[in-house]
């Protein structure tokens, strides 16, 4: 990479040394899945591995103790922390290992006293540190990534359960189509009918699937979708699952690629941005936004 800029490499060149080096057999690992807007937890138990044919050239085996963790299981500093700009970083900083290790024995994070008894949790600093040593503490937090994390806490929160559909519907409506949503109770698989053209009589028809769970959806809903386009006669099935899918429920939809789409969490934000102007004062008041501009951290993509 010899045109990148100096910051940009030392910032790579840090995470490539954590992942080599300073990373242990037993240590714990937290990842952030943006797509499932969930936290996996896992155990190292291999060492560092490098294959230059494979699209991971850089690996190191990990058993997985929980895949798609809520991120509000744990509390802000910890979720701040998580969200530093570095991908590969040691967290340290308010008992983090501590309160990890209990997330997994217990469901709860404790908090940042745990074995500090009266010490407070420390800020985050906005700038760059100089020191050798890489921690999420020490680099900015990826402002973008926790402002999106408190919007998705506010539509889990608002549209909570079939109100997650009403916002769906109004999302489409503002992107011009004509929109039926089912009444609350069993729905069989369809809780929004929609549909392009005058008076909604196009050929562009929609059947819509929403969960407004956290869990992964699974094969079972995938196939009663497909029934459901098939009933209704629609063209193409849509599935709105804010956990994201299991894998056996993904393969069914790559199955289906010419009848079936997914919007996970980040397909949502992107529609909900996208029409947000147009969207009603009452949608608009339960979800109050403003449009900023922030500067890219060095090293940040």
């Amino acid at each position: 990479m010899p045109d990148e800029g100096k910051n940009r490499l030392r910032n790579f060149a840090a995470q490539l040394n954590q992942f080599v080096n300073l990373i242990k057999i037993g240590d714990f690992v937290v990842m952030p899945r943006k797509v499932t807007n969930g936290v996996a937890i896992g155990i190292v138990t291999g060492g560092y591995q490098f294959d230059a044919d494979s699209d991971f050239k850089h690996s190191r085996a990990v058993e997985w103790r929980e895949e798609s963790l809520p991120r509000d299981t744990f509390k802000q500093d910890l979720r701040h922390s998580f969200g530093a700009f570095m991908t590969i970083c040691e967290v340290k900083r308010n008992s983090a290992l501590e309160r990890v290790q209990a997330v997994l024995s217990t469901g709860a994070d404790p908090g940042a006293l745990l074995g500090k008894q009266g010490q407070a949790p420390k800020p985050l600093p906005l700038n760059g540190a100089e020191d050798d040593e890489v921690e999420a503490e020490d680099y900015q937090t990826d402002i973008e990534d926790i402002a999106n994390q408190q919007i998705i806490s506010l539509i889990k929160s608002e549209f909570a359960g079939h109100a997650l559909a009403d916002l769906v519907a109004e999302i489409m409506r503002v992107e011009g189509y004509t929109t039926k949503v089912s009444p609350p109770g069993p729905d069989g698989g369809v809780d929004i009918l929609a549909a392009g053209g005058t008076l909604g009589l196009g050929e562009d028809r929609i059947c819509v699937q929403v969960k407004s769970g956290d869990g992964a959806a699974n094969h079972d809903v995938v196939l009663r979708l497909i029934g459901s386009v098939s009933n209704t006669q629609a063209q193409t099935g849509l599935l709105v699952s804010i956990g994201g899918v299991n894998a056996v429920a993904q393969k069914e939809l790559d199955n289906n690629f010419f009848k079936l789409r997914l919007w996970q969490m980040p397909d949502l934000l992107k529609a909900l941005f996208r029409t947000y102007g147009e969207l009603s004062d009452k949608t608009r008041a339960k979800l109050p936004l403003k449009q900023i501009w922030a500067p890219m951290a060095q090293g940040a993509s």
